[in-house]
């Protein structure tokens, strides 16, 4: 599991057995007795993050919780940029090394606190404890800042770090504020009740699957163009949530009554029926013309002279067409 404070950039890494509320409330404990007690947590919707056990106890500490929309990674972007670098860590050290994934990991957390971040431009280490040093200095600085004041020096280095960091980290969000929101445009607007299909690409089954699953019926409207959705068949009664952006109409199937509906309704529009001037121009058409004038409106008969016979009128340029409109004259 990895933890990383969003100031600092400090991570943590541990290795869990199952997913579930008690190994997730072990590593809780660790990183509060540490750090203390969170304003904020953003996490993504696992199974065991969303269960009533934590959350009731998160709501007795205290502690928000704010929940990211499947498929908007980066609604969590922090944490998934740890994810991506640990586990190109892992696969050389299990791959190459062959060694046991959960018994790197502390080694792992070592190099990742000391490397400098390019958006604070310092290490996590150096902005949580105002010093450049491995772990067992961070022991040693705990130990003297018990036993005697700290080195006025020391802090305010790490005061005037953390100052700059957080100026780095203002520009840094506006700068991709104006990048990403650039070419972005107003998604489309759904209502309670409307049917929609969600895009999820972590289901995809292959390179033929589209993708797309459903179909839902939103349930909510919610906050920034998210909302809460419900699938109308083998749901049990689990709700989930969906961004405007993955969410696409869903106008209903083709069933045997639509499918009727839609003949019957063509029945009334042939133009074998209802339009009778419509002729189709090939030869059996042009023979059944020749033989019965009447069916063809374009044959003319001269009866001013005695003797007349019948004279077809010559055909319009243009290119030819299934369906023609009829000559009138």
């Amino acid at each position: 599991m990895l933890v990383v404070d969003a100031f600092t950039k400090y991570c943590i890494l541990t290795p869990i057995q199952r997913q579930d509320f008690s190994e997730l409330q072990r590593v809780c404990k660790n990183v509060i007795s540490l750090f203390g007690t969170p304003r904020l947590i953003v996490c993504d919707r696992g199974r065991m993050l969303e269960c009533a056990a934590f959350k009731s106890w998160m709501q007795v500490l205290g502690v928000e919780l704010h929940y990211i929309t499947p498929e908007m990674h980066q609604a969590n972007g922090q944490v998934e940029r740890y994810v991506r670098t640990v586990l190109n860590m892992l696969r050389i050290e299990v791959t190459y090394k062959k060694r046991q994934w959960a018994d790197e990991l502390w080694q792992l957390q070592l190099i990742l606190n000391l490397t400098m971040q390019k958006t604070t431009q310092s290490s996590a280490l150096n902005l949580l404890v105002g010093h450049e040093s491995a772990t067992p200095a961070i022991r040693a600085l705990v130990r003297d800042v018990a036993q005697a004041p700290s080195a006025v020096n020391r802090e305010s280095r790490r005061e005037m770090a953390r100052q700059r960091t957080a100026e780095q980290l203002s520009n840094n969000q506006r700068t991709m504020d104006a990048r990403v929101n650039r070419e972005r445009r107003p998604p489309r607007m759904f209502q309670e009740g409307d049917h929609v299909f969600v895009i999820k690409f972590a289901q995809s089954t292959g390179k033929l699957d589209h993708g797309m699953r459903g179909p839902y019926r939103v349930l909510r409207v919610l906050p920034n163009d998210r909302y809460e959705l419900k699938l109308l068949a083998g749901s049990y009664g689990k709700s989930t949530y969906a961004a405007a952006q993955y969410m696409v109409p869903w106008r209903g199937e083709w069933t045997p009554e639509s499918c009727s509906a839609f003949f019957e309704g063509n029945d009334d529009n042939d133009p074998d029926q209802s339009q009778p001037g419509l002729y189709l121009e090939s030869d059996q058409s042009e023979q059944a013309a020749v033989d019965d004038p009447e069916l063809d409106p374009s044959v003319r008969l001269d009866a001013t002279e005695p003797g007349s016979s019948t004279q077809h009128e010559e055909p319009r340029p243009g290119p030819s067409r299934g369906l023609d409109m009829p000559i009138l004259d």
